[in-house]
């Protein structure tokens, strides 16, 4: 059995393992160039150059790790928020790492590993080692995870034979499904606005406008409403959850949570970077986008007392909007 074979064997129902080599990105230079992109690397040239991180990069090996998931539990008359289905759970950082490190360990592979944390284009890397098409989502899209999917990889010095790519066809080819069902017009048929992406707006630290609190809607953290329409993502792998709070979490929870208890909870998750106070934040702009009632008044009426003047302020924004809807 080959190397490349060995690793390959590593795939299993809910990932996808391509390998790629580490030739610098150049092809994709001007469109960063004149691209502003939150969150990212700000040097262009490392977020090109494979040897910028590791100078003697020959190969790159890439996983995909599904993390879709669907709600089979019971629902109840509780307040609640919606979470992007990618936090829920263990950090994927550590889940994708856990797995990359067990490739490279076990096949004795000299190499370093990144999963979200690395200067390159991800998605890039990963459709460069075969992983998929980028959609006009701008997601990846996988045949058979479609394209709910995390992406990590292993810079290795090792010299390897790339995956065949079997996505040089346009998968999306006339279907508009995405462009029409992002509330905030992000995903254009070139390009995308980030800046009314709903998934940006639940990690920004300030928000500005009425709109940008209006597109949030319930959402606590992330935004899954384009992968949910994408023709892709359905008949694939799926996990269930039955657990009602972790696939809509208890906005009057996420208020009253202390510090230790959010430690032990979302801190451990992929929104836990954010901090307490955003998430709270978000929970309160969905209490405004709820109808009026009693219960979030009263939820409302006790946010507003917060010592911190931001949480305060909010909570005594979205009490004046429940008002307006009486």
């Amino acid at each position: 059995m080959t190397l490349e074979e060995k690793i390959y064997s590593f795939e299993e129902e809910n990932t996808v393992i391509g390998i790629g080599d580490a030739k610098p990105f150049y092809d994709i230079k001007p469109i960063l160039e004149d691209t502003d992109t939150p969150f990212v690397e700000k040097d262009i040239e490392k977020r090109i150059n494979p040897m910028l991180i590791r100078e003697d990069a020959k190969s790159i090996i890439a996983l995909g790790l599904s993390y879709n998931k669907k709600f089979v539990g019971k629902l109840d008359n509780k307040i609640r928020g919606k979470i992007s289905i990618g936090a829920m759970g263990t950090d994927y950082h550590h889940l994708v790492k856990d797995k990359l490190l067990h490739i490279k360990n076990t096949l004795n592979i000299e190499g370093d590993i990144f999963v979200d944390t690395g200067p390159l284009v991800d998605r890039e890397v990963a459709k460069r080692c075969g992983l998929g098409y980028i959609g006009k989502s701008g997601n990846l899209i996988n045949k058979k995870l479609g394209s709910i999917f995390f992406i990590g990889y292993i810079i290795t010095n090792i010299e390897l034979k790339p995956s065949k790519n079997i996505y040089n066809e346009d998968l999306c080819k006339d279907c508009d499904k995405c462009i029409k069902a992002c509330p905030g017009k992000s995903i254009l048929e070139k390009g995308f606005n980030y800046k009314t992406c709903i998934s940006y707006l639940t990690q920004k630290k300030e928000l500005e406008t009425e709109k940008e609190k209006e597109l949030i809607n319930r959402q606590i953290y992330g935004c899954d409403i384009c992968q949910k329409v994408c023709p892709y993502n359905k008949d694939v792998y799926t996990e269930e959850i039955a657990d009602i709070d972790v696939f809509y979490p208890n906005i009057e929870h996420i208020l009253n949570i202390t510090n230790k208890d959010f430690e032990n909870t979302y801190k451990k998750t992929a929104c836990g970077w954010r901090g307490k106070k955003i998430l709270q934040r978000n929970a309160i702009i969905a209490l405004a986008n709820y109808k009026y009632s009693k219960e979030a008044m009263d939820i409302l009426e006790k946010a507003k007392n917060d010592t911190r003047e931001d949480i305060k302020n909010y909570a005594l924004w979205a009490i004046e909007k429940l008002n307006g809807k009486r």
